[in-house]
């Protein structure tokens, strides 16, 4: 098939990067792939190199003006290439998308990658649930994340689920870890990634397992490291908490820890969970309006606590730990569950999706 893929840019968040590992992997399957974004931003993500890159425009521009160059391309593109399909990355690049193609009769797939329920407390916006529940209804088929989000859109016709395909490779032989506990995510973020609520449970049984620490990845400002650093402190557990900054290495630390944590008061479908599942990590995360549930199926593959409940996060925690058997059971499990999230199979997903898409049109 010749797939059009069209994206923000190659680097920045978690939607660009699946973006790209799409891409990546539809050339390694053979298809014919072109990705359109802006390449005048920092390119992050590595980009196959059998994939055919276009540039939105060849000079910096306002937004409005970079949109309608956009449309112009894709237009332009989609004439003289005439995609099977055209799959947006997110609801700007895929309305981008639907305009450009007008009359030409191409499909057009918008992507979801954010939960479309969350708690009270962190609601999105108006134009976000707008664009979600109505605008997403142009296009020839939306996916999103996981069956709780098919059925808050209420099963319509042209919803599937489409999980993200995971960066890593499971890991395989033996597994040598150490007593760590980790979590991974941006700290100004703490208010969604649940940090606070990880160092409050940490504290309530750190006491009871000397020889383990709590280790948390990503970056954060200084307000921020000094907020979380009095939370430590508050909770006594300064010294039993390392705070390891932005890491290009998360891989390593993957591997390397016992346990990860997903304390997250809301979540799509967490990619960092499955990274580090598949790197024999015995997770314990937030249940997240069922959606987690969808990667944890069972207490083989990992412990789920009530979202937002310290105590409950705390108690699973202690299981986690306390039960090196148990701990070893999950860990191999994870692995393998973690095999469905590989991108061959996710890749696969979606070109039996879009063989049917593509006869609908014929």
């Amino acid at each position: 098939m010749k797939i059009f893929l069209v994206c923000n840019s190659l680097g920045g968040g978690g939607a660009e990067r699946v973006g790209v590992n799409l891409a990546n992997g539809f050339a390694d399957a053979g298809h014919t792939v072109f990705m359109l974004t802006d390449l005048l931003q920092k390119a992050t993500y590595p980009i196959d190199e059998r994939v055919k890159l276009i540039a939105f425009c060849e000079k910096k521009v306002g937004k409005l003006k970079k949109w309608s160059s956009a449309v112009r391309c894709i237009r332009r593109q989609a004439k003289e290439q005439r995609p099977d399909a055209i799959i947006g990355i997110m609801h700007l690049c895929t309305f981008a998308a639907k305009v450009a193609v007008t009359g030409l009769g191409i499909p057009v797939v918008l992507t979801i990658h954010h939960a479309l329920e969350r708690i009270e407390s962190l609601q999105t916006s108006r134009l976000n649930i707008f664009c979600d529940r109505q605008l997403s209804r142009i296009y020839d088929r939306v996916t999103v994340l996981t069956e709780a989000d098919a059925m808050a859109l209420g099963k319509r016709k042209n919803v599937t689920v489409m999980p993200n395909p995971s960066t890593f490779r499971p890991c395989e032989g033996f597994i040598n870890k150490e007593n760590i506990i980790l979590s991974a995510g941006r700290l100004d973020d703490w208010k969604f990634k649940g940090f606070d609520l990880l160092i409050g449970a940490w504290g309530q049984i750190a006491a009871n397992f000397p020889s383990w620490s709590l280790q948390l990845a990503g970056a954060g400002n200084n307000d921020t490291i000094r907020f979380f650093e009095k939370l430590a402190k508050d909770n006594n557990v300064l010294d039993r908490v390392v705070f390891l900054g932005y890491r290009t290495d998360i891989e390593s630390l993957y591997q390397r820890s016992s346990i990860y944590c997903l304390s997250s008061r809301s979540e799509g479908l967490p990619m960092v969970l499955i990274e580090a599942m598949s790197q024999g990590c015995a997770p314990v995360a937030c249940e997240n309006l069922g959606r987690t549930k969808e990667i944890i199926t069972n207490e083989s593959e990992g412990l789920l606590f009530k979202t937002a409940d310290v105590d409950d996060l705390a108690e699973k925690l202690r299981k986690m730990i306390a039960d090196e058997e148990y701990r070893t059971l999950v860990q191999k499990n994870a692995i393998e569950r973690s095999k469905y999230y590989s991108l061959d199979h996710i890749i696969g997903m979606w070109e039996e999706m879009l063989e049917i898409i593509k006869k609908t049109k014929e």
